[in-house]
């Protein structure tokens, strides 16, 4: 399946899922019923695994949801690259990731989603292994999906993405969006502002778009001409203003789940919760 990095309005953002299917099939019960629903285009704002053990069912249904209305895309978040790099979905195991995805993120929900059981981890090496397991038992389809998640998306007044554009690189809003668009994180091209916390830790496998900076969700660097819509960070309402709108209420822990209805470049968001 290839996504779309640009999407017409009527278009619905949908936050972080983390397996929660019930929750995305209350929500999308509710938009059913709004006029918006038979032209809108959904976006997925990332994070469908991790946290919960109905991934599996979860990012089937975001595959329906998609396939229903074309058009739509989804964007990658943390907890997906972690996924798709740690198990080599789009090439060869990140060492790093490898690493990372054992101690930073609720992976075993997506285990016991895939493999029905969660993960080992001694001998040393087992760790590996099981992620091998893992990525043999993820359907075809789901692991296509997953690892050519694009990084942003893109509509006339907004972008969408999991986290936000930074202040601390020294290429300006559009530059970065571009990178985002072509997936290029290489400092020397987005070259980090020197002594910020991006440029002493910089990840070369980690985009700070998609939730490195976590600083990043609240206060973004401004894009001339478009509203940055994001995710990643759990809040207990909607957030918005004139830079960006933030609608992950969930993480994947507790509801409502929230979409965001935007039914043109200048409109004014419109949320929508799972549990009202």
């Amino acid at each position: 399946m290839q996504l779309p990095a640009r999407v017409d309005y009527p278009v619905i953002a949908i936050g972080d899922l983390h397996g929660r299917v019930e929750w995305l099939d209350k929500l999308v019960a509710k938009l059913r019923t709004r006029t918006e629903w038979p032209t809108a285009k959904l976006v997925f704002l990332g994070d469908l695994v991790d946290r919960h053990p109905t991934v599996k069912d979860l990012v089937a249904r975001v595959i329906e949801l998609i396939t229903e209305k074309p058009g739509s895309t989804c964007v990658m978040g943390n907890h997906d690259l972690a996924l798709v790099k740690a198990t080599g979905l789009d090439g060869p195991p990140s060492e790093s990731w490898v690493r990372r995805y054992a101690t930073n993120y609720d992976h075993n929900w997506t285990f016991r989603s895939y493999l029905g059981r969660t993960a080992d981890y001694m001998p040393p090496g087992k760790w590996e292994q099981e992620l091998a397991e893992l990525k043999a038992a993820m359907p075809e389809e789901h692991r296509a999906f997953l690892a050519n998640l694009p990084w942003v998306a893109e509509a006339e007044g907004h972008i969408f993405l999991h986290n936000g554009l930074s202040p601390e690189l020294d290429c300006p809003a559009p530059v970065q969006l571009a990178c985002a668009h072509n997936k290029i994180w290489d400092r020397a091209v987005v070259n980090p502002r020197f002594g910020t916390d991006t440029d002493r830790m910089f990840n070369p496998e980690y985009p700070v778009w998609l939730g490195a900076d976590k600083r990043l969700s609240e206060r973004p660097l401004p894009l001339p001409g478009k509203v940055q819509v994001s995710g990643h960070i759990k809040l207990d309402a909607p957030d918005a203003n004139r830079v960006r709108i933030r609608i992950d209420t969930s993480g994947g822990v507790r509801e409502p789940l929230t979409a965001c209805v935007l039914t043109g470049p200048g409109a004014e968001p419109v949320f929508v919760f799972s549990n009202e």
